[in-house]
């Protein structure tokens, strides 16, 4: 019975996919969806089950995976394109080639990050992969991210160093990296995460759920934890990434900037807009996300939109996501003539 067989799998993929969400309330959850009872529920998770697809663990029900652990000295010989070739790669052999990419991009550049910037002794790998996803967790031992950007950048605290990282072109070591990698990768991969000092930075979204599972065997009170993760089905691929924020002389010209990281409840100084505004005169395209942002006075938004484009004509500014009054205090800081 082709009909039947087919809705056995939706119901299936249903629950697959939706299981992360809701780790207690699956059943329920898919019940109504489908119009089915509980037991049907339960039959079609014990067939996950014992497809060793799901787990069943302390009253709720989660995604089974593979893990592999790796820690790594920190020393003049430790380098990211050994360890991938020798330890890692091997768990991606059979991945497509759109996503293996996205994935060597990635982890080069936050192992690489881990060796130059972390001044820690200690790299840790962890690599997990289960029905929809793949993913990394790669922590050090060492100061910590958002430490690190504050001291280098002479920032009044470590909050700050989260409307640094979205910018790119932003480094500690202008020397050595280009401060493309962790906003390219960022973009790259469906959840990306870093986690140190008590504070978190969520690509895109700084409302999203934090989803971080250390695994025991690794044991670390500070440094930095990056969580990558990419859905098994993703169809992306880096061009598509850099050509999004490239020029057509395939140049990294164009960024966005979510405002609401500024994490000031009211935007109205100018000061406040030249923090966020510092280093993006390097772009020749800056869109500000004002994305759950209520209300901006009056000489913050003069700074951003007439004082900034004045003394920076090379680079032009675009808003997005603005409310009514929030695009009513932009279009009188545009039309203000001195």
């Amino acid at each position: 019975m082709p009909g039947v067989r087919k809705r056995g799998e939706d119901v299936r993929d249903f629950i697959v996919n939706n299981v992360t969400g809701n780790p207690k309330g699956i059943v329920t959850f898919t019940a109504l969806h489908f119009g089915i009872s509980r037991p049907a529920v339960h039959k079609h998770i014990q067939k996950l089950i014992q497809e060793n697809i799901l787990a069943y663990s302390k009253q709720q029900y989660s995604l089974k995976f593979e893990l592999f652990t790796y820690t790594y000295r920190i020393n003049k010989d430790l380098s990211e394109d050994v360890v991938w070739e020798t330890d890692i790669k091997k768990h991606f052999l059979n991945v497509p080639e759109n996503a293996k990419r996205i994935l060597i991009y990635g982890f080069m550049e936050i192992f690489n990050n881990a060796i130059e910037h972390s001044q820690g002794k200690n790299i840790f790998v962890a690599i997990k992969q289960n029905k929809i996803f793949m993913e990394f967790l790669i922590i050090d031992d060492g100061i910590g991210i958002f430490a690190n950007i504050q001291d280098k950048f002479n920032l009044v605290n470590k909050e700050d160093a989260l409307l640094e990282l979205t910018k790119g072109k932003r480094t500690t070591e202008k020397s050595r990296h280009s401060g493309q990698g962790i906003f390219f990768t960022s973009k790259m991969f469906d959840y990306f995460l870093i986690y140190s000092d008590r504070i978190h930075f969520i690509a895109d979204d700084s409302e999203s759920k934090i989803v971080l599972d250390i695994p025991k065997n690794i044991n670390i009170k500070n440094g930095t934890v990056v969580s990558m993760r990419l859905l098994n089905s993703t169809t992306r691929t880096p061009k598509e990434i850099f050509d999004k924020f490239s020029t057509q002389d395939f140049e990294f010209d164009r960024t966005i900037v979510p405002v609401k990281m500024a994490k000031d409840d009211d935007l109205v100084s100018r000061s406040q807009a030249r923090r966020i505004l510092n280093g993006l005169e390097l772009f020749t395209e800056v869109i500000l996300d004002f994305n759950s942002i209520q209300y901006i006075g009056q000489a913050f938004a003069d700074e951003l939109f007439r004082v900034f484009p004045s003394m920076n004509p090379n680079t032009t500014i675009i808003e997005i996501n603005a409310n009514d009054d929030v695009q009513g205090m932009i279009n009188r800081a545009r039309n203000t003539r001195i």
